[in-house]
């Protein structure tokens, strides 16, 4: 079956720059085939031609580049709905790209999990955070939305570089490694440029399991005192339904401090892999890998709040041994 248009979901705190990156993706590509979904207090300049109004009331615009545009109505699902429905209502091909900007004080875990109504699209996710280096959120009141947010970003987009010196710039690059050491970080000075990187398209696999590159990172990275990234070990091959039931157990036990969880595990077949994650608490379907693709099987889990006895007490009827990356 055909792959739906990637989904890809805009978060970080208030003032971090996630409209000013959307801005600077819609003048630099013709994005006629992408739908941007923005929050009510959204400060997009949508100045097009009303384009139409859903029976739902979804006021939609089309932008200078042919990137179509749309306030968020109470029900997310509902609004992606109507955008795929206007395109096929209008003749127009499918949308290859939506993103969603969400408010700032938004956790992608709740987004996530709204997204398995709209299972039948099959929607490529990937999730895109900013973070301001002239205000970082970890060391503030908002520690726990932005600690979400982080980590489970696939791409984490550094912003407001310009305004604080070059030790400050490097703090804030070693923090959001310390609070998601498998994303992705974006640290550019050109705002094009910045774009462009945020919102390239990348396998769910492009970031290794436990492997060397993995522990070189977290190495380098400045730690954070209330966020902890562990890793579990395999010391046997074990079905992928009960490594996902371990992991759902995990996700009871830990609750709201777990953040993320990115696991490989065997599939079926003696060389199938089977990916098993989750933003928060909340699990994305089990994807099986290319078979021939050489990755190699653990977990890592990303949490605040917790320590290393807190997943060894969870229990497994398979052999793992676990590792604090710190």
């Amino acid at each position: 079956m055909q792959s739906g248009p990637q989904f890809v979901i805009v978060s970080g705190m208030l003032g971090s720059g996630k409209t000013s990156l959307l801005e600077s993706l819609l003048a630099s590509e013709n994005a006629s085939e992408t739908a941007v979904i923005v929050n009510e207090a959204g400060e997009i300049n949508i100045d097009g031609a009303i384009l139409s109004e859903s029976a739902r009331g979804m006021s939609m615009a089309t932008l200078s580049n042919g990137c179509v545009c749309c306030s968020l109505t109470n029900d997310l699902v509902t609004t992606v709905q109507d955008l795929v429905e206007s395109r096929r209502l209008t003749g127009q091909g499918p949308l290859s790209r939506i993103i969603l900007e969400c408010s700032g004080l938004s956790r992608p875990g709740p987004i996530v999990s709204s997204l398995q109504e709209l299972a039948d699209l099959r929607l490529k996710l990937h999730l895109i955070t900013t973070y301001d280096c002239s205000r970082p959120a970890l060391q503030t009141s908002e520690f726990e939305d932005a600690a979400a947010q982080l980590a489970a970003a696939n791409t984490i987009v550094l912003t407001k570089m310009d305004l604080v010196s070059n030790e400050r710039r490097d703090e804030a690059l070693g923090v959001v490694a310390s609070a998601n050491p498998v994303a992705r970080i974006v640290d550019e000075f050109s705002s094009s440029v910045r774009a462009r990187e945020a919102f390239l398209s990348f396998s769910d696999t492009g970031s290794p399991i436990g492997n060397g590159e993995v522990r070189q990172q977290v190495r380098r990275r400045l730690l954070h005192p209330r966020i902890r990234v562990f890793r579990a070990k395999f010391e046997e091959d074990l079905p992928w339904e009960s490594a996902l039931d371990w992991l759902e157990n995990i996700a009871g036990a830990l609750g709201e401090r777990l953040l993320r969880i990115k696991a490989i595990v065997p599939g079926e077949g003696s060389n199938d892999r089977v990916l098993l994650q989750s933003v928060g608490t909340t699990f994305s379907a089990p994807r099986r890998l290319n078979s021939d693709a050489a990755v190699p099987l653990g977990a890592i889990v990303i949490a605040r709040d917790c320590g290393i006895q807190d997943l060894e007490l969870v229990p497994m009827e398979h052999r793992v041994s676990w590792f604090n990356l710190q």
